[in-house]
């Protein structure tokens, strides 16, 4: 009968040792939100875009802006419509969705991978995408932020 009366207080210290291990899960929880979040991490990724001037998502948006048609059926050259599309291009105007969320993360590698909204807004026209960015703390403490390539065809 003895191993009947232990049992109460192995459980009470199986209980324990569940609780304790999940102890500081929070804390990194929350420090990977803050490196998704962080504005230098924002401003990477929106930089990364802005850079990019074969932005499949700006050839979407341009692609379905009425003001952009107006502007081209009104040029005169293929050297303005040129130069209008060039304009609009450098135009765009990039955001990030507030909610940016924590796909994954790699305690060794010190890396977490996020999952944001892109936005861009040209001319009368906007366009969102699903995006996805990794923050890796280099070993001086500074972000490094790089972005997922992502597939986006345009007929």
């Amino acid at each position: 009968m003895r191993p009947i009366r232990e049992a109460p207080a192995l459980l009470a210290r199986f209980v324990l040792l569940l609780l304790l291990s999940g102890c500081g899960e929070g804390e990194a929880d929350q420090a990977a939100e803050h490196a998704c979040r962080a504005p230098d991490a924002r401003s990477s990724v929106l930089k990364v875009f802005s850079n990019d001037e074969n932005n499949k998502l700006v050839t979407f948006t341009l692609k379905y802006s009425s003001s952009l048609d107006a502007m081209m059926d009104a040029a005169k050259s293929e050297t303005e419509k040129s130069a209008i599309l060039q304009t609009a291009r450098k135009s765009a105007v990039y955001s990030l969705d507030g909610t940016i969320l924590v796909k994954s993360r790699d305690k060794a590698a010190r890396e977490v991978t996020c999952i944001a909204i892109l936005s861009v807004a040209v001319l009368d026209t906007s366009a969102e995408k699903e995006i996805e960015f990794s923050v890796k703390q280099t070993t001086d403490g500074r972000p490094l932020v790089t972005v997922s390539p992502f597939l986006f065809k345009v007929d």
